[in-house]
């Protein structure tokens, strides 16, 4: 069964409500997932019912540090979860200051390295914070209570990768809550996809994280049509160098009858879900 979904602008009423579950979480059975508008580059943070903070990557700067400063408390500077999909600048970079400042139990990796300075300044991030850490394998998965769950769909790391196919070691993932599910798929491109669905209704979401910012190398027809997302969402910088996301993602998006959202026309977007319903909530 999938869940029902509905679509919000950035009321101030709305805006107001979602402050107030922020930081009372203990009195909700609301999820809670945003996607950051960090320019180009993904970064999500998912707020459990339980209170739990699980962050996926950290975009190309600090400018997740304030995101996190408007959506965690104050006090507790802790994150459960930090989890990179993959070493990319656009997706790492961010953790770095991240990990300097706020407490973290587990660091899932996807077992790749990355010959890079801005990685390598992440890896000793991860040292000197303390986090217990995890390489995903696929077919894993993490439990936070009976009714919610993360499934490591692909993780296709180990060893050295180089820029150009740092992509297809992607941590592709879904969260499964009662109902309702959102698929992450990192910047996996179609060679991935085609991988996945092996996994056949298992893949099928109520929403899909789009992958590798709506580029024309991901996000192929029959791979949409086994996920049957109603809406898509895409982390993208409104202008950038790469032409994202492409128009022939979109019109791939458009063909399926997927509704897009994009954080670079977008700002932050928010999805909350009790499981069987789920809302979108835009910034603009």
């Amino acid at each position: 069964m999938k869940s029902k979904i509905a679509i919000i602008c950035g009321l101030t009423v709305v805006l107001a409500v979602v402050w107030f579950l922020a930081f009372n979480q203990s009195a909700t059975n609301n999820l809670e997932v945003n996607f950051f508008d960090v320019g180009q580059g993904d970064s999500m943070l998912i707020k459990t019912p339980l209170g739990q903070a699980v962050l996926i990557d950290g975009g190309p700067d600090d400018k997740i540090l304030g995101k996190l400063g408007e959506r965690l408390s104050p006090i507790d500077k802790k994150i459960d979860i930090v989890l990179l999909t993959h070493p990319h600048a656009d997706h790492v970079t961010g953790l770095i200051e991240v990990l300097k400042r706020y407490a973290v139990d587990l660091v899932i990796l996807n077992g790749a390295y990355l010959a890079t300075d801005n990685y390598n300044q992440f890896l000793n991030a991860v040292r000197d914070n303390g986090a217990e850490v995890l390489i995903a394998e696929a077919g894993e998965a993490i439990h936070f209570d009976k009714n919610l769950e993360f499934d490591i769909i692909a993780a296709e790391g180990g060893g050295t990768t180089n820029g150009s196919d740092a992509n297809e070691t992607s941590i592709v993932g879904k969260l499964i809550y009662k109902d309702f599910s959102i698929m992450f798929m990192g910047d996996a491109p179609a060679k991935i996809e085609n991988e996945i669905m092996v996994y056949g209704d298992g893949l099928k979401s109520d929403i899909i994280k789009v992958g590798h910012h709506g580029s024309k190398y991901s996000s192929f027809p029959i791979f949409l049509k086994m996920v049957a997302p109603k809406a898509g969402i895409i982390e993208v910088a409104a202008k950038n160098l790469y032409g994202h996301p492409s128009p022939a993602a979109l019109n791939r998006f458009a063909m399926a009858g997927i509704n897009i959202f994009q954080t670079g026309k977008n700002g932050d977007i928010r999805v909350l879900s009790d499981g069987f319903t789920a809302n979108i909530y835009k910034d603009r």
